[in-house]
């Protein structure tokens, strides 16, 4: 088998396989390289996720501040205890232990 013939049948087994190749090739662009490839794609839809989550948090803390504030507005009571358990503030006849958890 000659050089010529060995070349003739790599161009053919090439044109059989040309469209197979291009699809080949085609994937692997769509897939993994550029800025709308599907590899990011799905990192992107992860980070939308997290993100979603995280304004699902906030937003919780949010209303329950808004309920703190409603009541430290309307409820004399309600500043006491905010003093008391955030502030550590406390009355003449009483004193205050701090207790804390050393889990970090």
């Amino acid at each position: 088998m000659g050089f010529e013939t060995m070349r003739k049948s790599i161009r053919q087994w090439f044109f059989k396989l040309k469209y197979v190749i291009a699809l080949a090739v085609f994937v692997v662009a769509v897939g993994f390289v550029g800025e709308s490839s599907l590899w990011r794609r799905v990192g992107q839809r992860q980070e939308i996720s997290r993100l979603r989550e995280e304004i699902e948090t906030y937003n919780r803390k949010f209303e329950e501040d808004k309920k703190v504030l409603n009541a430290l507005k309307h409820d004399h009571e309600a500043v006491k205890e905010v003093a008391r358990s955030r502030y550590y503030m406390k009355t003449d006849n009483e004193d205050i232990f701090i207790v804390e958890d050393d889990e970090e």
